[in-house]
């Protein structure tokens, strides 16, 4: 009876040695697909922190100046008439390296004459899309009073040039998820002469 209990067994079809052998490498075939998962995962994040996850800071640049109504400013210098302003209009640049855009609000302009404000100005909020560069024209109204009332005005109009400066600032965020944004504030300034006579601007110099 126990003869043939013992032949009912089923039978391995492995013998011992095979069977865990054959299991090893079950084993090393499942760790591998793991590992190899694990390698293209980390190197995917790796890719995208290095592209788009790496939020870099915008950039500005100031790419012209014009003048216009210095005529004014002699009238003004004899009758202090105060009503007929200068404009400075002013091109940016906004440069966006990032893979994902650059929504900034109004660029403000100030221009300054000897440290003193002489003038303000502001250009539309907008947005500079994913690695490009976005054009923006400020508008400044130059305040003549402002001007003359600076110590050395009547010194620097009789040598025919002004020097002034020009700061630029923007506001703005770079949203890569609805998690993964960057608030940032970008500005520039620029020191130039203006040359009363030819109204034209002369050594022009930025820093960031």
């Amino acid at each position: 009876m126990e003869e043939r209990r013992e032949q009912e067994k089923p039978l391995s079809p492995f013998p011992p040695e095979e069977l865990i052998s054959h299991r090893r490498q079950r084993c090393l075939k499942c760790c591998g697909c793991s590992a190899a998962l694990l390698l293209i995962l980390a190197v995917t994040i790796l890719i995208l922190m290095l592209t788009i996850f790496n939020v870099k800071h915008p950039t500005l640049e100031i790419t012209s100046v014009k003048i216009d109504g210095l005529d004014s400013l002699s009238n003004d210098t004899n009758n202090n008439n105060n009503n007929t302003n200068p404009t400075l209009a002013a091109g940016v640049s906004i440069k966006n390296p990032n893979a994902a855009s650059f929504k900034f609000h109004e660029a403000a302009t100030e221009v300054y004459f000897d440290g003193t404000l002489v003038g303000e100005g502001r250009a539309p909020a907008g947005e500079a899309g994913p690695r490009r560069t976005r054009r923006v024209d400020v508008l400044v109204d130059l305040v003549v009073g402002r001007l003359v009332g600076v110590s050395r005005f009547e010194s620097d109009f009789e040598r025919g040039g002004l020097e002034i400066s020009v700061y630029t600032r923007v506001k703005g965020v770079v949203k890569v998820t609805n998690v993964i944004k960057r608030s940032f504030v970008v500005n520039i300034t620029c020191g130039m002469n203006v040359d009363l006579r030819s109204k034209v601007v002369q050594d022009r110099s930025c820093t960031l």
